[in-house]
């Protein structure tokens, strides 16, 4: 339910969708990152990280890059993993920022084209003016220069 409504208002524009995704893919790297670590951690000699709690818990903090250190990968398995989850981690941390400034460069877009649109609109009323003047000034032109050649010839 909450995915479906989710989906529904987030899905009109790019933006919504990415955060949708990244979002899921977030929360599947960390689940399926931590299964990985337990399955090489747990009977491990010297492991710090022996049930799906702690596997969990170091998961979160390798992909946001805090690592407190109280739990770590003692095997190559595991290292690989947590090699695999930093990387992960920073792609999706990644596309997060880059959303959040193209929402930001979106919002200063509009921000200026709104502050110049009373701008352009004097601007294209005076364009409008200058041709109508122009226009004006080119027909007296021709009436005179008709009047002269009419009155010479008289």
């Amino acid at each position: 339910m909450l995915l479906r409504v989710l989906n529904r208002t987030a899905t009109d524009s790019l933006r919504g969708r990415v955060i949708i995704y990244v979002s899921g893919a977030s929360v599947l790297l960390v689940f399926c990152a931590s299964l990985a670590e337990l399955d090489a951690e747990r009977h491990a000699p010297h492991a710090t990280i022996t049930n799906f709690g702690e596997a969990l818990w170091w998961a979160m903090t390798t992909i946001t890059t805090v690592g407190y250190g109280d739990r770590f990968p003692v095997t190559t398995e595991g290292r690989f993993v947590a090699v695999r989850l930093m990387i992960g981690g920073i792609a999706l941390i990644g596309v997060i920022t880059a959303s959040i400034a193209s929402w930001l460069i979106d919002r200063v877009r509009q921000a200026e084209a709104d502050a110049q649109a009373p701008t352009l609109k004097d601007v294209h009323a005076i364009h409008e003016k200058l041709d109508a003047l122009t226009k004006l000034v080119l027909e007296q032109q021709a009436e005179g220069s008709t009047n002269g050649k009419v009155l010479g010839q008289s």
